[in-house]
C-alpha cells in the first residue's frame, strides 16, 4: 500500500505452512505490537488502527488458513497450536517481548501465547473468554466427509455469508459497514485449498481451552468490549479482565468489530498500553543504574 511508512510483507515458514505478516511503522518507537484476528477473518481488522497509530510498530498476522496464509491439510488449529505457531513464526522474525493485540479469537491466542512469549502486555478487543459456549453444531465438524461437504459450500457462498455475518453478526449497526469490508473478508475464501481449511479451523476451536491461561500473565492488560457485540457478553469481558488483572473499557453502540468500529478509541486504549509499558521499561533503566 503506498504511503504506509514501514510496509514489509513477509512469508514465515513453520511446519504447518507458511505465515504472512505485514510490518507497519518505524522500528524505533518502542516494542512492536502484535495484532492477530478472529477466528475465520484475516489481517484487514487491525488496518485502521495501524494506519491510526503510525509512530508505532506493527505486526499484523494473517493466522494460518487465512488472509494469505496457506496451511497443509494436517496442520491444527486447538489454542495451543495457535500460539505455538505463533511464537515460532516471531522467533523467526526476531521479535522479542512484543506487546500482544488480539481480536476475538485473536484475544484467545494473545491470552495463550503471553507467557510462551514474554510478552510485554496485552490489548484484547471484543475478546473470546472461557465461559462462552461453542456451538454443537460444531462437532459434525470433527468427521472429514462433513467437512468434504461443507468446504465448497462456504466457498460458493463466501460473499452471501460474509455479508450476512458483518451486517447481521457483527457489526452494531450493519449500515457502518465500511466499503469493501465484504471483499476483504470473503476473497482469501476464494482459494479452494484454504477454503477447504475453514471446517477445521471451525472444528478446532474450542473457548474453554482457555481456562488453562485464567491468571494475570504480568504486564498490563486492556480488555474492549462492545456494548452491543451480539457474539461476545460485554459482562463476559468485564469478568475476563478481572480474572486477567486488567482495565476494561466498554464503549456504547460498538458491536464485536471494535477496531473497525471505534478505530480511534481501540488506537487511544491501544497507545495508552504501549506508554505505559515504555515508561515502565524506562524506570527499570533507571533502577538499573543507580
Amino acid at each position: 500500500m503506498v504511503g504506509v511508512l514501514g510496509q514489509e510483507v513477509l512469508s514465515v515458514p513453520t511446519p504447518e505452512g507458511r505465515l504472512v505478516v505485514e510490518f507497519r511503522g518505524p522500528r524505533t518507537t518502542g516494542p512492536p505490537v502484535v495484532c492477530l484476528h478472529g477466528l475465520s477473518a484475516n489481517r484487514a481488522t487491525w488496518e485502521p488502527v495501524a494506519d491510526r497509530l503510525r509512530h508505532r510498530r506493527f505486526l499484523l498476522v494473517d493466522l494460518l488458513g487465512r488472509g494469505e496464509s496457506d496451511a497443509a491439510r494436517e496442520a491444527h488449529y486447538d489454542l495451543e497450536s495457535e500460539a505455538l505457531r505463533l511464537a515460532r513464526v516471531l522467533r523467526a522474525l526476531g521479535l522479542r517481548r512484543p506487546v500482544l493485540a488480539g481480536h476475538s479469537h485473536g484475544a484467545a491466542i494473545a491470552v495463550a501465547a503471553a507467557a510462551r512469549l514474554n510478552a510485554l502486555g496485552l490489548m484484547l478487543v471484543n475478546p473470546v473468554t472461557p465461559d462462552l459456549s461453542r456451538p454443537a453444531a460444531l462437532a459434525a465438524l470433527k468427521y472429514p466427509p462433513v467437512r468434504s461437504l461443507v468446504a465448497p459450500s462456504l466457498r460458493l457462498f463466501r460473499r452471501s455469508l460474509t455479508r450476512y455475518m458483518l451486517v447481521r453478526r457483527v457489526f452494531a449497526d450493519g449500515a457502518n459497514v465500511p466499503a469493501g469490508a465484504v471483499d476483504r473478508y470473503a476473497t482469501p475464501w476464494a482459494d479452494r485449498e484454504r477454503a477447504g481449511c475453514l471446517p477445521t479451523i471451525l472444528s478446532d476451536w474450542d473457548p474453554a481451552e482457555l481456562e488453562r491461561f485464567a491468571s494475570p500473565p504480568g504486564g498490563p492488560v486492556r480488555v474492549f468490549a462492545g456494548a452491543e457485540d451480539r457474539r461476545i457478553n460485554p459482562d463476559s469481558a468485564r469478568r475476563w479482565a478481572a480474572v486477567l488483572g486488567g482495565a476494561f473499557s466498554l464503549a456504547a453502540g460498538c458491536g464485536h468489530s471494535a477496531p473497525e468500529e471505534r478505530t480511534t478509541e481501540v488506537a487511544m486504549v491501544l497507545e495508552d498500553l504501549v506508554t505505559e509499558i515504555c515508561a515502565g521499561k524506562q524506570e527499570e533503566t533507571r533502577y538499573d543504574q543507580e
